[in-house]
């Protein structure tokens, strides 16, 4: 069992005790300014594959509706945002006799009533405040204990559907309970007492506020001439945060809906016909079957999930590679990630792999970019060495983009050295053209393979033929390629007179 597994059974929203558990820590981090749904990405991905997989089950009538699932948190325990803050919010507007409060919880409410709760978290302050952390943090267990109560008696519908999180309270509650109206008065339910167990708190945390007139009427007074040009950016950074606090659900969506598919890009050698590979890149195809550029990547890192993802990449570059004539030489490389690369497990995983796949560790080669090598030299170095032995060639990818691109030549023994498309933009210029020429000296000192990325014309084509690089990447040969168009492509294509694969 894995420790992802081992610790997901451990704290397991699909039962009460583990739910509890799982919304307390929610609850917690979020009191500290950290975003629980992030830091417990595998525990909620893995809540909410599960929660699609019962509601599927239950619309063919083959189980029962779970009363715990992804919607039922999503309906009845961020109300308002983290915290059900919208029972705070309406604390201070009904019971507040601080101008300062008043004036923010207004400002607040076009973004509590979607579910956003940053300006009100950090404005009054609730992150790191000793008095509103306790509601913060057991309203939701409260509410969780209500809910579940009224849904396993009955007098609740238990939640069929997983509500998009933006949804307004109330009209998540008709929507996620089959459109009943006891969804709603139940939401109204754990609002009023969310009100209730926020108020003693509030008011404490008020009045001690008022002891110190003096510096509250300088920070009013402060807080009032900037207010303006804060309300003003309101827009600007609701949509900041909207992106960052959305990317959970985006990821579990493209997870669970569409597919990642590979796409191909050959790397050509121009004197050796039959040596041929090619660069695995990722891509993902929505449900309508367009296919989204990997922009989607920078959200996988942001929730700490490279691991995951790469190790995806992996199965799908190897199921591919079965149907590729890797007997005539033929290679594939696979882009990973800093995460990834650094760890000591990822060496077994790939031998693991390659193992079930039944392709020898000749025909694979794992590319590493410059910026990945800086975060851990030792893991990294250790791991390349392993790969090596075992007949992988491994590659540094991106060379002279930025980085400290020479000392990680003498750090490490690299096979292939791939240099970086920007390197080619400006050849006409005497400068590049010199700096260029200069870098396709390295494999003269370092025995390293050059390949040219980013060829695009005939004439980058015939400047890098110049300065001695014989392999080359780039729309100029193909653009990169679904698996079966790769295929179709190495039976056509030509480089001099010759089909590289007959």
């Amino acid at each position: 069992m894995s420790k992802e597994t081992q610790h997901y059974l451990s704290l397991n929203p699909l039962t009460f005790y583990g739910g509890l558990a799982y919304q307390f820590i929610l609850g917690l981090l979020g009191a500290i300014g950290i975003n629980g749904h992030n830091f417990l990405f595998r525990a909620k991905q893995q809540l909410f594959e599960d929660t699609q997989q019962n509601i599927t089950a239950w619309q063919a009538g083959e189980a029962p509706l779970n009363v715990l699932g992804q919607g039922f948190y999503d309906a009845f325990l961020s109300m308002g945002g983290s915290g059900n803050t919208i029972s705070l919010l309406l604390c201070i507007l009904l019971f507040s006799k601080e101008r300062r409060h008043i004036t923010l919880a207004f400002s607040a409410l076009p973004l509590v009533i979607f579910n956003i709760n940053e300006l009100l978290l950090f404005g009054l302050p609730v992150i790191f405040n000793p008095t509103l952390i306790i509601p913060f943090v057991l309203v939701p267990l409260v509410s969780f204990v209500v809910v579940y109560s009224a849904i396993t008696l009955g007098f609740v519908n238990p939640v069929s559907t997983i509500v998009d999180w933006m949804t307004p309270p109330f009209i998540s509650g008709y929507i996620a309970t089959q459109h009943s109206l006891s969804g709603v008065i139940l939401q109204i339910v754990v609002v009023i007492i969310g009100i209730v167990i926020y108020r003693p708190f509030y008011l404490h945390y008020a009045g001690r506020s008022q002891s110190n007139n003096i510096a509250i009427s300088h920070q009013y007074e402060l807080s009032r001439s900037t207010l303006k040009s804060f309300l003003g950016d309101v827009n600007q950074a609701m949509s900041s945060y909207i992106s960052k606090h959305d990317i959970s659900r985006l990821v579990s969506r493209m997870l669970s809906c569409g597919e990642f598919v590979m796409h191909y890009q050959p790397q050509i050698n121009l004197n050796n016909d039959q040596h041929l590979s090619f660069e695995a890149l990722l891509r993902y195809k929505d449900p309508d079957g367009k296919l989204l550029p990997p922009l989607f990547i920078h959200d996988f890192q942001q929730l700490g999930a490279m691991k995951q993802l790469d190790k995806m990449v992996i199965d799908l570059v190897l199921t591919d590679m079965q149907k590729m004539p890797l007997e005539s030489g033929c290679k594939v490389a696979i882009n990973i990630s800093a995460e990834t690369i650094s760890d000591k497990h990822i060496v077994a995983y790939i031998v693991e792999r390659l193992r079930f796949f039944n392709i020898l560790p000749e025909a694979l080669e794992i590319e590493i970019t410059e910026e990945v090598i800086i975060v851990d030299d030792k893991g990294v170095s250790e791991n390349i060495a392993v790969l090596q032995a075992l007949g992988i060639t491994v590659a540094i990818d991106d060379f002279g983009s930025g980085y400290a691109s020479f000392p990680h030549l003498l750090k490490f023994n690299f096979d292939k050295v791939k240099l970086d498309r920007s390197l080619l933009f400006n050849i006409e210029n005497e400068r590049e053209k010199n700096l260029y020429q200069l870098l396709a000296k390295i494999s003269e000192v370092t025995g390293c393979v050059l390949v040219a990325e980013g060829v695009e014309t005939e004439i980058e084509k015939q400047f890098v033929q110049q300065c001695g690089i014989d392999i080359v990447q780039g729309f100029y040969f193909s653009k990169p390629m679904t698996l079966n168009n790769a295929l179709s492509w190495m039976k056509t294509v030509t480089i001099g007179n010759k089909t590289i694969v007959e």
